[in-house]
């Protein structure tokens, strides 16, 4: 048995709700064959024997409640339809992960927990292989894929919360990240000041760009996609609300951490968020001086120092959460994490990087990434095919924001096409809770 670290702030979190659950989908070039994805799927488990767990509680000498993790032996389940099935429940055979294919369609759900999209990418590489060597080419390089075979390396089981604790040297060169946020200019909640009617319903649209068209405009003002398009989106905000005082646009964007804790390997879920504002003194400036403004906050805020403080400032909250005796306590302590997010952050954005699935990537046409997150607008990007794969999620009744975003590709001179739109497909959850 497991007992959860890294994974509890995603634990205490989940809930009906807000599952914290991801599906990576890939399009594929033809239809999906299910027998021979049932066969890479068999082996891809074999790859990843940390991923092979089940959620489970026990109660230490005090009667308090604490979660775990324990061996699976039992087989990823796959399914032949595209609804999601429930986590950990009996139809996963309690894994906290499942697949699925439909026409053309392979997905991947996962509960946040156990991985982030970085991890989630491998195991996807490591799919699409054990799949389209059997699909379409026995002969297939393996080249930059760890394949069934591949030898596991101990750094892929690491959870730096049960390594030493850096010392850090200071409150300048490691601030808290409430000090992080003072820092920050006030901003803009389109929560609290919507301009359309916010909605219970998720809805995604799928947007597609050429990889080739955007990183030439993305190179030619120095940038970089992420720091680009949260350019974009902090844009397209403050166009719909000219009229905010002293509140400026703010994309919260996902970084991740393992460079910073030295855990390059590690499976678990290590993501941080940083604050990106659209200043006033930037509003006016053109997007070369936007970019250059805005890589200096990524850097400023992505210090190792500052990314050891948040990982370790976090897990400091959630141990005083474990003080309190149930999983259930515990949830209910952390209800109020959409309402303070949206404080921090007009929208957010996720950019894992480029998917490099290696000769596999031939056969994919697109490859599109759903999750629920505390805000209104989401923005989560792969780049993958030759194509960049914008999945804009929203809550509102009308596409107002959606439109405005789609404006500022536009008058980058770039070209789209909206290849999909749907209520948000992301799995929900088996009650673990006592």
């Amino acid at each position: 048995m497991r007992q959860a670290y890294s994974e509890r702030f995603y634990l205490n979190r989940a809930g009906e709700n807000a599952p914290q659950t991801v599906r990576l989908t890939l399009r594929m070039d033809g239809a999906v064959n299910g027998q021979i994805l049932s066969e890479a799927v068999a082996d891809t488990q074999k790859r990843y024997p940390y991923l092979c767990v089940r959620l489970c509680t026990y109660k230490d000498g005090r009667g308090c409640e604490h979660a775990a993790f324990e061996d699976n032996p039992l087989p990823w389940v796959v399914s032949g339809r595209r609804e999601p099935l429930r986590l950990m429940g009996s139809e996963t055979n309690r894994h906290l992960l499942a697949f699925a294919w439909w026409d053309d369609c392979i997905a991947f759900d996962f509960f946040h927990a156990i991985m982030d999209g970085e991890a989630a990418y491998r195991v996807l590489r490591t799919l699409l292989y054990e799949y389209c060597r059997r699909r379409y080419d026995s002969r297939l390089s393996a080249e930059g894929v760890w394949t069934a075979g591949s030898p596991v390396s101990e750094e892929e089981w690491t959870d730096p919360a049960t390594m030493p604790r850096p010392e850090l040297q200071s409150q300048q060169t490691a601030p808290n990240t409430q000090a992080v946020a003072a820092e920050m200019p006030k901003v803009v909640n389109i929560a609290a000041d919507p301009i359309a009617s916010v909605t219970d319903r998720h809805e995604v649209v799928h947007i597609v760009t050429d990889e080739v068209q955007m990183m030439a405009t993305v190179r030619a003002c120095h940038g970089t996609p992420a720091v680009w398009l949260s350019l974009l989106l902090n844009k397209a905000v403050a166009r719909l609300h000219p009229d905010r005082g002293d509140a400026v646009p703010t994309v919260v964007l996902a970084v991740n951490l393992r460079k910073a804790l030295g855990t390059p390997l590690s499976h678990h879920a290590l993501v941080g968020g940083i604050m990106l504002p659209l200043n006033r003194a930037m509003q006016d400036s053109d997007v070369e001086t936007q970019i250059a403004e805005m890589r200096r906050m990524v850097t400023l805020q992505t210090a190792p120092a500052r990314m050891q403080a948040y990982f370790w400032q976090t897990f400091d909250r959630m141990n005083l959460l474990e003080q309190m005796p149930t999983l259930a306590s515990r949830h209910q302590a952390m209800s109020q994490v959409t309402t303070i997010s949206r404080q921090y952050g007009s929208a957010t954005l996720s950019y894992v990087g480029r998917a490099n699935m290696g000769a596999a990537e031939q056969y994919v046409r697109e490859l599109r990434t759903e999750s629920g997150t505390p805000y209104l607008i989401s923005l989560q990007v792969a780049a993958a095919g030759g194509k960049f794969c914008l999945s804009f999620m929203q809550q509102f009744a009308t596409d107002v924001y959606l439109n405005a975003f789609l404006e500022e590709l536009q008058r980058q001179g770039i070209t789209f096409e909206i290849t999909g739109r749907h209520p948000m497909e992301i799995a929900p959850i088996a009650e673990f809770r006592t």
